[in-house]
């Protein structure tokens, strides 16, 4: 069994996003003019068109991210099996938080790296969660506490964002702003997945000097 310190996952989750930066201000941008859209074309479309831009914009930083990592281990894209996976995992860990937070925050952890097993190794649904839970274990705790500081930092991320936004007058209502916040928890996320992926994942994909 592979252990990871809790530190070396917080320092690589935050290294991972730092690497694609500019990928992910272009992600962040995308969802700003959706929001700036919203009151010219409505919000059902600009719902559809949100929800499918975060599957294929998540799935892009997920290559961005993994391919000159060299963890990148198949050239085809398993798009279906991405966005099932959000699909069938959000019901049981939105239940798990509402009910227990710490059966949520289990959830969150054992299954933190499945995204990552899709994208880099085309592995499906099913296959993907049991990878995930599989190389996790052993670690749940340090990954957990690594999700609940990256969500603390996202909360006070959004804060000086939303205090910004009152200074400036801008008005409620689902606008550039809000977008953009809403997407910052998975964007910290992805790079957990990304770092779990690398750390605790296939023996083949870890690199020996991580900050080398």
């Amino acid at each position: 069994m592979r252990d990871a310190r809790y530190s070396t996952l917080m320092s690589l989750s935050l290294r991972h996003l730092a690497l694609i930066w500019r990928q992910v201000l272009a992600y962040l941008a995308v969802f700003a003019l959706l929001g700036l859209s919203t009151p010219l074309v409505g919000t059902e479309s600009t719902g559809l068109a949100g929800f499918l831009l975060y599957f294929a914009g998540q799935y892009w930083l997920f290559r961005a991210l993994l391919q000159p990592r060299g963890l990148l281990q198949t050239t085809r894209i398993h798009f279906f099996a991405f966005v099932g996976l959000a699909i069938v995992l959000i019901l049981p860990i939105i239940f798990g938080l509402a009910m227990l937070i710490m059966p949520g925050l289990f959830l969150v952890a054992r299954w933190i790296a499945a995204p990552a097993f899709i994208v880099a190794r085309g592995q499906g649904l099913f296959a993907a969660t049991e990878s995930s839970a599989s190389a996790v274990r052993g670690n749940t705790a340090r990954v957990a506490g690594a999700a609940v500081v990256l969500f603390l930092i996202v909360v006070a991320i959004s804060g000086v964002l939303e205090a910004i936004g009152r200074a400036l007058g801008w008005g409620d209502g689902i606008g550039a702003l809000d977008l953009v916040e809403a997407h910052l928890l998975p964007l910290a996320l992805l790079g957990l997945s990304t770092a779990t992926y690398e750390l605790l994942g296939p023996e083949d994909t870890a690199i020996e000097e991580i900050f080398g």
